[in-house]
């Protein structure tokens, strides 16, 4: 298993953890902002950040998804 698989596992268990999510849950959400590749893109600064400011970034992220998607061009 790769060292960015790991780190993604884990921010889905503290994402999971700091929500109060399930696991299906959490996977559901992951995979509907594909948050998968957003981690595995960024890992490089991601996985220096503590927790807080990963589940933080992985909602402001997921904001942004939301964001685009309203706004029609």
């Amino acid at each position: 298993m790769s060292k960015e698989t790991k780190f993604l596992i884990y921010c889905m268990e503290r994402y999971r953890s700091f929500k109060g999510f399930s696991g299906e849950e959490v996977a559901r959400l992951f995979e509907e902002y594909d948050i998968y590749g957003y981690i595995i893109k960024y890992f490089g600064v991601l996985h220096t950040m503590g927790d807080r400011c990963i589940v933080e970034d992985i909602d402001d992220y997921i904001g942004s998804v939301i964001e685009r998607n309203q706004i029609k061009i």
